[in-house]
């Protein structure tokens, strides 16, 4: 692997702008619940008896608003996030870590290699969580602390933080599936409004994973950074993480 700076660049300021996005998110998944139920009892009533073409026009005026901030502010969330993500990693060496299996580079780039990109994040992610964490400075420092590191599981944190992307993902791809269909029956109307409720549910336990881990990870690297500025230093215990 080539080499890599060992600069220490804390991450206070990348995580404070992915943190306010994802509060952005959260605020949007609800009203996005909300706007999404009432399109469902729109459609049902639809079935049943139909609906006047100004309660269609004002459906498709609210959804289309929302569908457009909450895509406006997930494009901003991501790149919010591998800006992060990206010097969360290429802190590692300056908080002692040798011998690290991947790059900088793969904190963005093993988001977007096909296949690979299903497990390529979440490696990256542990390499960085046990690269972060204060309590393992002695262990990396130590000549198998490398290996040992390497060794090591990945978090449940972490576990859940990838599976609910891949979750999301995976209900992303079936409304955009639906969404270009042409003619769509109103029973796949009802069905795609149904994903897309559920689209948004998803995004809030999404929100506050990401933040508790963004959270941690970032408190870490800075604890970490003093630890090895004085070795003597004594390594904070576990400290409740907030959410909102």
């Amino acid at each position: 692997m080539s080499s890599q700076s060992v600069e220490f660049v804390p991450l206070d300021a990348r995580a404070r702008w992915i943190k306010g996005l994802l509060l952005v998110t959260l605020a949007l998944a609800v009203v996005g619940i909300a706007s999404g139920l009432l399109q469902v009892e729109l459609l049902s009533r639809a079935a049943h008896g139909g609906i006047t073409d100004a309660e269609m026009a004002a459906n498709d005026s609210r959804q289309q608003l929302i569908g457009q901030l909450q895509l406006l502010v997930l494009l901003a969330s991501a790149l919010a996030f591998l800006i992060w993500f990206h010097r969360a990693h290429k802190n590692l060496p300056a908080l002692g870590g040798r011998e690290l299996k991947y790059s900088p580079r793969w904190a963005v780039g093993g988001f977007f290699v096909p296949f690979l990109n299903l497990v390529r994040p979440v490696q990256v992610m542990r390499e960085v969580w046990h690269g972060s964490d204060p309590a393992g400075t002695e262990r990396d420092a130590s000549p198998a602390g490398p290996g040992i590191r390497n060794q090591l599981g990945t978090p449940p944190l972490v576990n859940l933080w990838w599976g609910i992307l891949i979750l999301s993902s995976l209900v992303g791809n079936a409304i955009f599936r639906m969404g270009v269909t042409e003619n769509p029956t109103l029973d796949q109307l009802q069905m795609m409004s149904a994903l897309l409720v559920l689209s948004d549910v998803i995004d809030i336990p999404s929100a506050l994973v990401a933040f508790s881990l963004i959270t941690r990870i970032t408190n870490w690297q800075t604890e970490r950074q003093k630890r090895m500025l004085w070795p003597g230093a004594p390594v904070p215990g576990p400290q409740p993480i907030p959410v909102g």
